[in-house]
């Protein structure tokens, strides 16, 4: 379970550097869309910048989750 909270917590900052990075390409877009040859635009930003913002929310309450239910059996036993 310790595990699984690790890898959770990980997971929630690969998608922080995510959402910085689409957050981005929201605000500069007209910087993004040439270095990319058009591929990420300020539209496909928004999108995967939203769905990451989902994600990273539900990972760190896993990973919280998971923290507290360790800290909690861990002093009662």
């Amino acid at each position: 379970m310790r595990r699984m909270g690790h890898w959770f917590g990980w997971l929630t900052v690969v998608l922080m550097l995510l959402a910085l990075l689409t957050g981005y390409g929201i605000t500069q877009f007209r910087v993004v869309d040439p270095l990319t040859f058009g591929l990420v635009g300020k539209a496909f930003s928004q999108h995967w910048h939203e769905a990451v913002a989902v994600l990273m929310a539900a990972f760190l309450s896993i990973h919280v989750g998971i923290a507290l239910w360790l800290r909690l059996r861990g002093s009662s036993s």
